[in-house]
């Protein structure tokens, strides 16, 4: 059907509308990125608050007393639980030489070189991995120098949107230009969304870190809060997985002749660490929304990027987030198009 010259002055108006609005909306974010961590860090709060926010209204609260009982509880457990994990984590990776990987796993390939012959990985391997973790530290650590900030930040803007919800829920809802059976969607696997990777993928990593910083310290593989940490963090890549710590460390404590130790590391990796993954997914995030262990993965590694170590939540959820979007313009125009 050929368009009439209004019709197509009306089509170039919209598109050139559309470029506007994109380009405002890249120039907020642009400016706000200081605390884009804040924003998804209220947003993420505000859909984990938001039914028992819904509960203590239904059971007669008021306003002001659910707000500030949800806002103070959540405080508490940012600042007290969070900053001992957040404060440990700092202390322990700010002076972590990252040579210290790649030289267990040059300790182990030599080992191997000389007893039967296998050449695991080249030098080159070896520099390029020091430089990659070198790299990725930093980037890590970056948010924490303005962690207290960002989380003021999230707290004031959490207090407007729990504060104001019906109405805040009911304007995005009609600033949306999708159908009402879009937005239920919307609404639904955004819910399910937040919860599975606000606290499905950091619970796993937290499982993984802690069972396996347990074995480290029982049989002194090495510091189990840096080990720990960087297994949760490995549990998160397919296939390879927790493995690419423990085993290396297992085989170091054999090599060093601590041969009980090395076997109990073996089994307790094997049969405990690597399954913490298997267990809570079928627990928890088959419940809500089971997230891909490759959208996990890139997640983290984008969001670390982007956020410092807030993207370790908010990096899943954004990969997610885009993922939900592309199924809404699939249903919205595309299959009833």
């Amino acid at each position: 059907m050929a368009y009439t010259g209004k019709s197509f002055n009306e089509r170039i108006k919209e598109i050139g509308f559309i470029i506007l609005l994109v380009l405002l909306f890249c120039l907020i974010v642009y400016e706000l990125k200081y605390f884009l961590s804040s924003l998804l860090g209220a947003f993420t709060l505000y859909m984990i608050l938001r039914k028992p926010y819904k509960t203590l209204i239904a059971k007669g609260w008021k306003n002001i007393w659910a707000v500030t009982v949800l806002m103070v509880s959540s405080f508490l457990i940012i600042f007290v639980v969070g900053g001992i994990i957040t404060g440990a984590v700092y202390l322990k990776l700010k002076d972590f030489n990252p040579e210290i990987i790649m030289n267990n796993l040059q300790l182990l390939h030599n080992e191997i070189n000389e007893r039967w012959g296998y050449n695991i990985f080249s030098e080159e391997i070896i520099v390029k991995g020091i430089k990659r973790i070198g790299s990725f530290l930093p980037v890590l650590l970056s948010a924490t120098g303005n962690v207290v900030a960002n989380v003021v930040m999230m707290i004031f803007v959490l207090v407007f949107m729990l504060k104001d919800s019906v109405p805040f829920e009911k304007e995005i809802e009609n600033f949306l230009p999708i159908s009402k059976d879009s937005i239920n969607l919307l609404k639904k696997e955004t819910n399910n969304m937040v919860i599975s990777n606000a606290i499905g993928v950091p619970m796993i990593m937290l499982g993984q870190s802690s069972v396996a910083a347990l074995a480290y310290w029982f049989t002194g593989a090495g510091d189990p809060i840096i080990w720990g940490l960087l297994t949760g963090f490995l549990g998160l890549v397919p296939i390879v997985g927790t493995a690419a710590i423990w085993i290396p460390l297992s085989a170091n404590l054999l090599i060093g002749n601590h041969i009980w130790q090395g076997i109990v590391l073996i089994l307790w990796g094997a049969c405990v660490v690597a399954s913490i993954d298997n267990v809570f997914r079928m627990f928890f995030l088959n419940k809500y929304a089971n997230v891909h262990p490759l959208t996990a993965l890139f997640g983290v590694i984008a969001g670390v990027n982007l956020f410092g170590f807030w993207g370790i939540i908010f990096g899943p959820l954004v990969i997610s987030g885009f993922l939900l979007l592309v199924k809404i313009f699939n249903y919205e125009f595309l299959t009833n198009g």
